[in-house]
């Protein structure tokens, strides 16, 4: 393996460092200089085997609170872009809290120009360069076992999707019974909609239904309300749409007393006033959207609507059939996430 560096010094390679590039140079290890840390991890992409990355910190090694913020910043950044580098700092006489500074920022080792020669310099670069060839191909093998286990379970989730699918279907033609509560793999989305203008509320129905999308109509919300939770649990529902203006209690109030029943139904509010201390309550709230009368665009209305309720329905499935697949295979589940990201 051919021995390399690449000396991060902004200020260029004068005195004491062009000495330590010409001894490093002697011992057969070639030294690049550049003046940044992006250039750096440039030049590092280039190389079949990680060069030690030297950082010229001697204009750092006073030992103020300043200087040692900046170093630790530099070595730091230099980590977050080449994640396999063992970073080697360069000084001239620092103090120990510099030092400390250095190591606990995650700087492998540390050269001082005033005390180290061509041995001591050529034994750290060669180490080091030894060290991230070894930790390159680990952090390589362990991206390619994590990649590989990540595939494995893909595979596991497909096939058991399949398998609950099976299961669902014998359970239910053994029984002879037809589930009370469809599953969400086997419906179509569903609208819980609020309005207290009845001819509006048959409109948007209308419409809905003609989109493939089951709508439940009300005009109050005590209503919608009490009626909710059975629809739920007989034919589901994605999407709530409650309009702000209605007798009784309010949109706002209706969506809080919806979530009651049905934790976390989407809801969007129909509104015909432009209100700052609406739209902060519904923020509040999670309201999804707005919808604002008059329904100018109603098919455009329809349409946004529409696909909303089957993302909803969407991720209603993948959360059903991810807790199954989880209460099968928790052990499994947990030891992936345990797993670090890199070693």
């Amino acid at each position: 393996m051919e021995h390399a560096a690449i000396l991060i010094a902004p200020d260029g390679p004068s005195g004491q460092l062009r000495g330590l590039m010409d001894r490093l140079g002697s011992a057969g290890i070639e030294v690049t200089i550049v003046d940044d840390v992006g250039t750096a991890v440039e030049l590092v992409r280039k190389h079949d085997s990680p060069p030690a990355l030297l950082l010229d910190l001697r204009d750092m090694s006073g030992g103020e609170i300043e200087d040692l913020r900046n170093s630790g910043e530099l070595i730091r950044r230099v980590l977050v872009a080449v994640p396999s580098s063992l970073p080697v700092v360069v000084t001239d006489g620092a103090s120990a809290q510099m030092v400390i500074t250095c190591f606990r920022a995650g700087a492998a080792d540390v050269i001082d120009l005033g005390h180290e020669g061509t041995a001591t310099s050529r034994n750290v670069v060669q180490r080091i360069c030894l060290r991230q060839w070894d930790r390159a191909r680990e952090l390589t093998t362990f991206s390619q076992q994590r990649t590989m286990v990540e595939d494995l379970l893909k595979d596991l989730i497909r096939t058991e999707r399949r398998t609950i699918d099976a299961e669902d279907a014998l359970a239910h033609a053994r029984s002879g019974e037809v589930p009370m509560v469809p599953p969400a793999e086997a419906r179509g989305p569903a609208i819980l909609l609020i309005e207290h203008d009845r001819s509006v509320a048959d409109d948007l129905a209308d419409l809905l239904e003609t989109a493939g999308i089951a709508t439940f109509a009300y005009v109050t919300g005590e209503e919608a309300v009490r009626e909710a939770e059975a629809l739920a649990a007989s034919t589901g529902l994605d999407l709530a749409l409650v309009a702000a203006q209605l007798p009784g209690i309010d949109g706002l109030e209706s969506i809080r007393r919806l979530r009651d029943r049905v934790p976390g139904i989407p809801a969007f509010l129909m509104t015909s006033v432009h209100d700052a201390d609406l739209a902060a309550d519904a923020a509040d709230l999670g309201v999804v959207g707005f919808v604002h009368k008059p329904l100018e665009d109603i098919e455009g209305v329809v349409e946004r609507l529409a696909q909303l309720a089957h993302e909803s329905l969407h991720r209603t499935r993948e959360a059903g059939y991810l807790a199954r697949i989880k209460e099968r295979h928790e052990r499994v589940l947990a030891r992936y996430r345990s797993l670090p990201r890199e070693p």
